[in-house]
């Protein structure tokens, strides 16, 4: 017998490729599928078209809030979600054909398992993999180990309290820090079943960061967060951006600021 999985999509003016994404989840060779999309305040057409799209498959739930943030986006959906696990979709990338059926095999195949996640590439304006470091408890608290779409158990996702809503970039990663510190049995399968949009119209959260340096705040707000479990694992803020600086692959100098922001408070509080 199949377990139902549920696939929650935020969309957030992603008019055109919206239906792509869509048709992605469609496709799927598993058939136990919830799809839910929310849509979180678009401007654009993106209404008008999933409503095309509902003509012919109307088991698709379609919901609607003001503009919240993928955060409050996600957990909307997840919360009348009847799935046993979760998939959180973005609205412009894809999923391979035989993603949910390979996840949801490996987690029949072992009960004992939190998390299945697969290799990913880039596609659009960028191609090749889309690289993320091998998760590890000490490596996760550095740098995101995950793609959004990793499969998750729901019971477990609602147990750790979801998605925090006062994020709206680097929500992922600090979710996964609360998930994987209880629940830390994770597969990776090694194929490229998950597709991420680079998009040519640089108008996406990580791309206007490099503009406003919003990851800046991200960043203290889950350093402060998790202060406690830094400081468990040994983890002052020096020797944090010492360890930061040698795992992150990104160079960008907007990367850095947050360090400098942390020297400025440790600084004022001695």
């Amino acid at each position: 017998m199949n377990t139902k999985v549920s696939v929650i999509i935020p969309c957030f003016n992603n008019e055109s490729t919206i239906l792509e994404t869509l048709e992605s989840v469609y496709g799927q060779s598993y058939s136990d599928i919830e799809v839910i999309v929310i849509n979180d305040g678009s401007t654009d057409d993106s209404e008008k078209v999933i409503a095309t799209f509902l003509e012919e498959k109307t088991d698709l739930l379609y919901l609607k809030q003001s503009n919240k943030g993928p955060s409050a986006a996600r957990n909307f959906g997840s919360r009348i979600a009847n799935g046993q696990y979760l998939i959180f979709l973005d609205g412009d990338d894809l999923l391979h054909k035989d993603y949910i059926s390979i996840c949801v095999n490996a987690f029949e195949k072992n009960d004992q398992l939190d998390l299945v996640y697969s290799d990913s590439e880039l596609f659009e304006n960028e191609s090749g993999n889309y690289n993320l470091a091998r998760f590890d408890e000490i490596t996760i608290l550095t740098q995101n180990c995950f793609p959004i779409v990793a499969m998750i158990r729901s019971e477990s996702f609602r147990d750790i309290g979801q998605f925090d809503e006062n994020l709206r970039i680097a929500e992922d990663w600090e979710m996964w820090i609360r998930y994987t510190r209880k629940y830390s049995n994770v597969k990776k399968i090694d194929m490229s079943l998950f597709f991420y949009r680079k998009r040519y119209i640089k108008n996406s959260i990580t791309d206007l960061n490099k503009l406003d340096n919003i990851m800046d705040d991200a960043h203290l707000y889950i350093y402060n967060k998790h202060y406690n479990t830094y400081k468990s694992v040994g983890w002052n803020i020096i020797n944090l951006i010492n360890t930061r600086q040698t795992y992150s692959k990104y160079k960008d100098k907007y990367y850095n600021v947050w360090y400098r922001k942390l020297f400025y408070l440790f600084n004022k509080k001695k």
